[in-house]
């Protein structure tokens, strides 16, 4: 389903659907927006701005609090379709859910600290600091926190006066549609927030149109492209987070078990599907820098992996889907034929074909790309 213009409808592009990674389930079936679709919400939100950029803070505030009320009544119901629709543990769903509702109240803190009108004077006159709300706000969500991320732009925009058209990603239209419903339930009026659901041809006509900021949080590819598509219009706001090559260093380390346990959990939360997630370990050389990593393996072969709702609770569930486990076996095997040595090899489980076990593979004696030939 679309939300436009204050109305559900469906989609006139293709039908596709989500799943539960775990167990292959369908979660949502819909279709995607057409063209014309995503021209309608767009539309629909820069009619609504003018209203809802004039109707004042505190008019906002009493929306964004009223939604916060309508997540707090739906909490468990939206930490379950999270795990359900990304495979999640509960527990990290529940996690999600409880910083969507948190950051009702971090924004509007945020708002009040950072706005308003200053005047300074100055060597020539007096300077003088206005804020005001900019426009239509076109947000990207990411499937890794189909809540908390597109939540994080969604929020902030709509305090601040903005409206907005949210694409959630194609692998996690559920949770943006339950997200859309509350705001339609807390009264946030015509316009304001928009729903259009589909793949890359969604979001790129959603690029394509008339928008006056984009904010996106995904791949590094997608977000040169957004970056390199708007270099030459800088009225556009851009907000772009994208993956990360994160290093986490332990060094001199006073309890090797206590180390390890950061390092798995930084390294393997959510699957490893994190932008924050470690991606290297850098230790020591000789005997402190293996005995953090025999810690590191001894305590990863032994993490527990499940369904979202398997008991006991495991700490990681499967990958996004059978695609992304082809990715990471390919990459593992890659790191192997350029001389990495594997420590703990990935391996897809039996599970199903989204669960694969976490490997570590240690790249000491290989040369980074820009050292080659030196």
């Amino acid at each position: 389903m679309q939300f436009i213009d204050g109305a559900w409808t469906d989609g006139a592009g293709a039908a596709f659907t989500s799943s539960n990674p775990a167990t292959g389930e369908d979660v949502w079936t819909g279709a995607a927006a057409s063209a014309d679709d995503v021209a309608a919400a767009v539309a629909a939100a820069r009619a609504a701005f003018p209203d809802w950029a004039r109707a004042g803070a505190g008019a906002r505030r009493e929306v964004a609090l009223k939604f916060k009320a309508e997540l707090e009544a739906q909490k468990a119901a939206l930490a379950e379709l999270i795990a359900r629709e990304t495979g999640k543990p509960r527990w990290e769903g529940e996690g999600e859910a409880a910083a969507m509702i948190g950051k009702i109240d971090i924004s509007l803190k945020a708002y009040d600290e950072r706005t308003g009108a200053t005047a300074t004077d100055a060597a020539f006159g007096q300077a003088t600091l206005r804020h005001k709300p900019h426009g239509v706000m076109a947000v990207f969500g990411p499937y890794n926190f189909p809540g908390h991320l597109p939540n994080g732009h969604i929020v902030p925009a709509l305090i601040a006066g903005d409206t907005v058209v949210f694409k959630p990603s194609e692998l996690t239209p559920g949770v943006g549609e339950l997200m859309v419903n509350a705001w339609d339930a807390a009264g946030a009026p015509r316009g304001v927030v928009n729903l259009i659901q589909g793949a890359r041809d969604t979001g790129a006509a959603l690029a394509d149109a008339e928008i006056d900021g984009l904010l996106f949080t995904g791949s590094v590819d997608t977000g040169v492209m957004f970056h390199r598509k708007f270099a030459g219009r800088p009225e556009v706001i851009l907000a772009l987070e994208m993956g990360g090559n994160n290093p986490l260093v332990i060094w001199d380390a006073a309890d090797v078990e206590a180390a390890a346990v950061v390092a798995l959990q930084s390294a393997f939360i959510t699957s490893g599907q994190r932008c924050s997630c470690a991606r290297r370990l850098i230790v020591p050389e000789g005997a402190a820098g293996d005995a953090v990593v025999d810690a590191l393996i001894a305590l990863v072969a032994r993490a527990r992996i499940g369904a979202w709702n398997a008991e006991p609770e495991p700490f990681m569930g499967p990958l996004i889907s059978a695609a992304a486990v082809a990715t990471t076996l390919q990459a593992q095997d890659r790191y192997e034929s350029q001389g990495g040595m594997v420590l703990l090899r990935a391996r897809g489980l039996d599970d199903g074909d989204a669960f694969v076990s976490p490997g570590i593979v240690d790249m000491t004696g290989v040369a980074a790309e820009g050292d080659k030939g030196r």
